[in-house]
C-alpha cells in the first residue's frame, strides 16, 4: 500500500458520510422490520455488516472506520437483538477487509464474498459468546444451531445490497480520492 495519499477534504469525507450513512440506514430498516419478522432459514440475516465491508471494499479504510462504527450504532439503535458492541466489531471487521483488499485482495465481488463470509462468522462466534454470556445459552450448541444457516442467508439476503452499493460507490465516489 502506498503511504503517499491524496488528502481528502472536509466536505467530500462529510457528503460520503451522509450518503453512506443514509443506505445504511435504509438497510438496517430493512433488516430489522422486515427480514426479522419472517426470518428465513430461522434466523435473522445480517445485512448491514455486508454492506459495511463492501463500503470498505470499494471505498478504503476511511469509510471502513466511519461506516463501521455508523452501521454498528444504528443496527443496535433499532434494536436487532444483537449485543451493543457492534459499532466495534463492524468498525474492526471492515478496517481488516480494507486493509485485505487494498494489500491482497482486489476490488471485485470476490473479494467481498471472501469477507462478508469471513466477518458474518466472525459476528456469529461473537454473538454466540455474547448469547452464553448475558442468557446463560450454551455456546457451542447455540452456534451449532445457527452458524450455518446465518451465514447462509445473509448472504443470499445481501447479495442485492452488495449491488446497490457498489452502484453507490461507482455513481458518487468512483475515483482515485481513496486509492493508496
Amino acid at each position: 500500500m502506498n503511504s503517499q495519499r491524496s488528502p481528502i477534504t472536509w466536505q467530500k469525507l462529510t457528503r460520503k458520510s451522509i450518503v453512506w450513512s443514509l443506505w445504511l440506514f435504509a438497510a438496517a430498516l430493512v433488516q430489522t422490520s422486515v427480514l426479522s419478522r419472517y426470518q428465513p432459514f430461522g434466523v435473522v440475516p445480517e445485512i448491514v455488516l455486508p454492506c459495511v465491508i463492501a463500503i470498505a471494499i470499494h471505498d478504503g479504510e476511511r469509510s471502513a472506520t466511519i461506516c463501521g462504527i455508523i452501521g454498528g450504532l444504528i443496527i443496535d439503535s433499532l434494536g436487532s437483538g444483537g449485543f451493543s458492541a457492534s459499532a466495534v466489531v463492524y468498525m474492526l471487521l471492515a478496517v481488516a477487509a480494507a486493509f485485505l483488499t487494498y494489500s491482497v485482495l482486489s476490488r471485485d465481488f470476490l473479494s467481498w464474498a471472501i469477507a462478508t463470509v469471513f466477518a458474518l462468522a466472525v459476528c456469529n462466534v461473537v454473538s454466540s459468546i455474547y448469547a452464553g454470556i448475558s442468557v446463560g445459552a450454551p455456546f457451542f450448541e447455540y452456534l451449532g444451531r445457527t452458524f450455518f444457516r446465518y451465514i447462509f442467508s445473509s448472504f443470499i439476503f445481501s447479495l442485492p445490497f452488495y449491488v446497490v452499493t457498489r452502484l453507490i460507490w461507482r455513481r458518487f465516489f468512483n475515483n482515485r480520492e481513496m486509492e493508496g
